[in-house]
C-alpha cells in the first residue's frame, strides 16, 4: 500500500513538473492583442489618407474638365468673332472698291447740271425726302395706348369683352363734357397682354384729340390710367459720361434745351438716359434723348447734339433694333412686366429666379438654356435662338429710317414734304409748264424773321434755313416762289456724299435689358 501511494505521489510531482506556464501565456495574448488592436489603428488612417487623396484628385479633375470646357466655350467665341471680322473686312473692301471704281467716272462727267439735279432729285445737306421717312400703318396712326397701373382696374376691365369695353371708353369720353372730344368715335378697344388698353379712333385727328385732352376723360376708365404720348427718340454718340449726372436730370435738360434753342427753340425733353447699363464704367458713350415732337429730333438728327460747346453725331433711336428679352421665362420678344410663361432660371432652366439658383451659392448645376434647351446659359452668344434675334435686330437697324414720321393733325398743315421732294417737283412742273403749291419759304426782312422765330414749331437752321412750321398761320401772308441757284444743285452730288458718310456709329443690337 505504501508503494502504491508512494508511486502515486512521484506521478503527482512529475505532472506539476511538465505543466505549461499559464501566466506566461497570458501574457503573450495580451500582447498578441495590443499588436492587433495598434495594427487595425493604423490600417484605418491609411485608408482615411488614400480617401482624402482620392477626393482631392477627383476635385482636381472636375476643375480641369470645366477650364478645358470653358477655353472651348472661348474658342468657339473667338472663332465666331475672327468670322465676323472676315466678312466685316470683305464688306469694307467692296465698298473701298466700288468707291475707286466712281471716282474715275465721276471726275469725267464733271459737274452734275442743274437739270440732271433736278431730274435725280438728289437730296441737299440738312435735309430729308420721304424716302427716308417710314410711314406707320393706318392703325398706328388712329391708335391710343392707356396705361394701367392699378391691378383691381386691370382685372375689371380684362372681365369686360370687347363690345362692353369699346360701351365703357365711349361712355367715359362722353361724360368728360369736353366739347373737342365729346363726338370722337371709338372703333375699337381690346386689352393688351401687359394690361394695358388700345383704342383706335375713326381717324389720327381724333387720337391727337383725345392725347390733348387726356386729363378730362382718361381717370373715368378706371384708377391709374394714363394716356400713353409718344415721345421720339435720338442717339448722341461720344458724350463723356463724366460730364452728365443722371440724377440731375432737370438741369441736363435745361441745359440741353439752352444750348440747342438756335435750332430747336420750342421743343420738350421727355426722358434722357444712358443707352446701356454699364455706361457709366466707360470713357465716352451714347446717350438717348426723348422728344416730345418728331420735328424737333429730325433736326437734331441734321444738326448734331450741342453739349458743353461741342456738337456730337445723333442719329434716329430705334427700340426695335435691339434684342428684347424676359428676365422671368428667358424668352424672347416682351419683358418681365408683361409675361405670363412660368419662371425659368437662366442657368439651369429649372422652375425658379435666375437670382436663387443654386450655382450662384457654389453648387455644381448643369447649364440649360431656357430658350433653345442647350447646354449653355439663356443669354450665351451661342444660342442659337439669341442668334437669330440679333440677326432680326441687326436687319431692323439697317432697314430703319434715317428721321422719324412726321404727321399731319388737326388743326395743323404739317408738311411731311421736304424741300428736296418741293425742288424735284418744282423743276418738273416747269418742264411741264404746270403749277403746284410752293412749301419751301423765305423772307429776307429782318421783321419777318423775327415774326417767323416766334411762331410755334419753326425751327432756324444755319444760314436761317428754314424747316416748314408745324402750324399754319391763316393770317400769314402768300410768300414767293424760292428756286435753287444752278450752282447750288451743282453740289449737290458732294452734299449727298456727305450726308450717306454722316453717320459711322450703329445702335448696341445685343443687349440683356430687359425694358
Amino acid at each position: 500500500m505504501s508503494i502504491l501511494l508512494t508511486y502515486l505521489w512521484e506521478r503527482t510531482l512529475d505532472g506539476w513538473r511538465h505543466s505549461p506556464d499559464l501566466g506566461g501565456l497570458s501574457d503573450a495574448l495580451n500582447v498578441a492583442r495590443t499588436e492587433a488592436r495598434a495594427t487595425a489603428e493604423s490600417t484605418a488612417r491609411t485608408l482615411d489618407q488614400i480617401k482624402q487623396e482620392l477626393k482631392s484628385t477627383v476635385e482636381l479633375v472636375q476643375q480641369s474638365a470645366t477650364k478645358i470646357q470653358q477655353n472651348g466655350n472661348m474658342a468657339e467665341e473667338a472663332r465666331a468673332a475672327a468670322k465676323d471680322a472676315t466678312e466685316v473686312g470683305k464688306a469694307t473692301l467692296e465698298i473701298a472698291r466700288e468707291i475707286r471704281n466712281k471716282r474715275p467716272q465721276e471726275q469725267a462727267n464733271g459737274p452734275t447740271s442743274y437739270a440732271a439735279a433736278a431730274a435725280r432729285g438728289v437730296p441737299l445737306a440738312g435735309t430729308y425726302n420721304a424716302q427716308s421717312v417710314k410711314q406707320p400703318s393706318a392703325q398706328t396712326q388712329r391708335e391710343v395706348i392707356m396705361n394701367i397701373r392699378d391691378p383691381l382696374t386691370v382685372q375689371s376691365l380684362r372681365a369686360m369683352n370687347p363690345s362692353n369695353l369699346k360701351m365703357h371708353v365711349q361712355r367715359a369720353i362722353e361724360q368728360s363734357g369736353n366739347e373737342n372730344i365729346v363726338n370722337v368715335k371709338i372703333v375699337s378697344s381690346n386689352q393688351l397682354k401687359s394690361g394695358d388698353l388700345s383704342i383706335k379712333t375713326a381717324s389720327s385727328r381724333e387720337v391727337e384729340a383725345l392725347r390733348q385732352f387726356a386729363d378730362d376723360w382718361a381717370h373715368r376708365i378706371g384708377s391709374g390710367t394714363t394716356v400713353q404720348i409718344p415721345t421720339f427718340g435720338v442717339l448722341a454718340h461720344g458724350i463723356r459720361t463724366s460730364t452728365m449726372d443722371m440724377s440731375k436730370l432737370d438741369e441736363i435738360r435745361a441745359q440741353i434745351l439752352q444750348d440747342n434753342r438756335p435750332f430747336i427753340p420750342r421743343a420738350e425733353i421727355r426722358h434722357i438716359g444712358w443707352l446701356t447699363r454699364d455706361a457709366t464704367t466707360k470713357t465716352a458713350t451714347t446717350i438717348t434723348i426723348e422728344f416730345t415732337k418728331p420735328e424737333d429730333a429730325n433736326k437734331i438728327i441734321d444738326e448734331g447734339l450741342i453739349w458743353q460747346g461741342e456738337v456730337f453725331q445723333c442719329e434716329r433711336y430705334e427700340r426695335q433694333c435691339r434684342v428684347k428679352q424676359c428676365f422671368k421665362c428667358q424668352r424672347y420678344g416682351h419683358i418681365g412686366t408683361q409675361c405670363k410663361a412660368a419662371t425659368a432660371c437662366g442657368h439651369c432652366a429649372q422652375e425658379h429666379d435666375t437670382r436663387d439658383c443654386p450655382s450662384r451659392a457654389g453648387q455644381a448645376v448643369t447649364r440649360k438654356c431656357a430658350a433653345c434647351r442647350g447646354e449653355h446659359e439663356a443669354w450665351s452668344r451661342q444660342c442659337p435662338t439669341r442668334k437669330d434675334e440679333i440677326a432680326k435686330a441687326r436687319t431692323a437697324y439697317e432697314m430703319r429710317p434715317r428721321y422719324h414720321h412726321v404727321s399731319q393733325t388737326a388743326g395743323q398743315n404739317v408738311q411731311t414734304d421736304t424741300p428736296t421732294s418741293t425742288i424735284q417737283r418744282r423743276r418738273a412742273s416747269q418742264l411741264v409748264a404746270a403749277t403746284q403749291p410752293i412749301q419751301l419759304t423765305r423772307n429776307r426782312s429782318q421783321i419777318g424773321r423775327g415774326q417767323k422765330r416766334t411762331n410755334a414749331g419753326t425751327t432756324i437752321g444755319p444760314l436761317d434755313q428754314e424747316t416748314p412750321s408745324t402750324q399754319a398761320n391763316a393770317s400769314q401772308r402768300p410768300h414767293r416762289q424760292i428756286i435753287p441757284s444752278r450752282r447750288a444743285l451743282e453740289s449737290t452730288g458732294l452734299n449727298t456724299r456727305a450726308i450717306q458718310n454722316n453717320s459711322s456709329h450703329h445702335i448696341e443690337i445685343d443687349s440683356n435689358d430687359d425694358a
